[in-house]
């Protein structure tokens, strides 16, 4: 309905702009390009503004409709109650940034026995290593101990990865992201949710 009488209106319109068009060229020879130019800028952008309005005012606008909300019930609360509780975020999305040959470790919210997953990819398609691990092996990897760091999760020299891994006993958890060996720096986004494990 709406494109039926925009088409209405361009063929309405269409001798009044092939006139427009003629008389723009007999100005020109007559006056001078420039200021006949100039003279149908603004009368172009007039009748741009004034269309506008005329389209914008044969348009029907929609009334918001209103939906009835239901009356709950004690059955329906329960019920609600009873749902598994809504996925929340584990550590923030980024990008995080690591420097060439760098190690940057980012605190998860997790605890012991709850199911980490989500995924991570680097914004350029980089490859990249990743682990999860206690605070404790995060340490060593900081301290350069590559051989005595035994993380519980990892992925090595892949642009994107999917992570699900149960948290298994209580400690602080850390995601570490790794250029060990890159000659550029990586920016990656982390999605990791807790789910029911």
């Amino acid at each position: 309905m709406i494109e039926s009488s925009r088409v209405r209106f361009i063929v309405q319109w269409l001798p009044a702009i092939l006139g427009f068009i003629a008389t723009f060229i007999s100005l020109a020879t007559q006056v001078g390009f420039l200021t006949t130019s100039l003279l149908a800028g603004f009368v172009g952008a007039l009748l741009w503004i004034v269309s506008n309005r005329i389209v914008v005012k044969s348009t029907p606008q929609s009334q918001p409709t209103v939906v009835p909300t239901p009356k709950t019930s004690a059955s329906t609360m329960r019920t609600r109650v009873q749902m598994p509780p809504t996925l929340h975020s584990v550590c923030e999305v980024g990008p995080h940034k690591v420097d060439a040959g760098e190690v940057l470790s980012i605190q998860l919210d997790a605890k012991q026995g709850q199911k980490v997953k989500g995924h991570l990819e680097e914004v350029d398609g980089q490859p990249f290593d990743w682990y999860i691990t206690d605070e404790k092996n995060m340490v060593l990897l900081k301290k350069g101990e590559r051989r005595r760091f035994k993380p519980i999760d990892e992925g090595y020299d892949d642009p994107a990865y999917t992570v699900s891994r149960k948290i298994p006993w209580k400690a602080r958890w850390f995601l570490i992201l790794d250029t060990y060996g890159k000659q550029y720096g990586r920016e990656v986004r982390v999605d990791f949710e807790h789910v029911p494990g």
